[in-house]
């Protein structure tokens, strides 16, 4: 169960992109999964079903205006004084920075799918299960995702 809070949570942090607010969708999919598990039939994996409510939780609060200003500098911070080659670190520090960014100012529903396919690499099935949309749907969205980001960072490819 603990690999399957790790993920939960990975999921909220990647589309929430603020710690606090990831820790407390984790926290309320495994209360309302406690909650349901009668009803859980199995008919789908549990992690699909663990996707779902975190997916739908998240873009609920999203939607919903209920964000929270993300800080992110202490993290950024550690990370800039790990490495060994500082010039490198930066580098890599701006491409996740602006790769974050990116992700962070797709429209809800194409950012979803780039989550659950590119960061957390479920099959395309079990995301349009997840999100309850047809496979075309979510390969379509993913398609204009990875267009949008690409467009985002040209400045970073060679």
């Amino acid at each position: 169960m603990i690999a399957y809070q790790h993920r939960v949570f990975g999921v909220a942090l990647r589309m929430l992109r603020n710690r606090s607010e990831a820790e407390e969708i984790a926290q309320e999919v495994f209360l309302r999964v406690h909650g349901a598990v009668e009803d859980f039939r199995g008919e789908a994996k549990l992690s699909t079903w663990l996707y779902a409510i975190t997916s739908r939780l998240c873009l609920n609060r999203l939607a919903a205006g209920e964000r929270r200003v993300a800080r992110e500098g202490h993290e950024t911070l550690e990370r800039l004084t790990a490495d060994v080659d500082p010039a490198a670190q930066l580098e890599r520090g701006e491409l996740e920075a602006a790769l974050q960014r990116a992700i962070t100012e797709l429209p809800e529903e194409r950012r979803i799918v780039v989550v659950l396919r590119d960061l957390e690499g479920l099959p395309y099935d079990e995301i349009a299960e997840v999100l309850d949309l047809p496979v075309n749907t979510v390969r379509s969205r993913l398609h204009r995702a990875r267009l949008d980001l690409k467009a985002k960072l040209e400045r970073f490819l060679p």
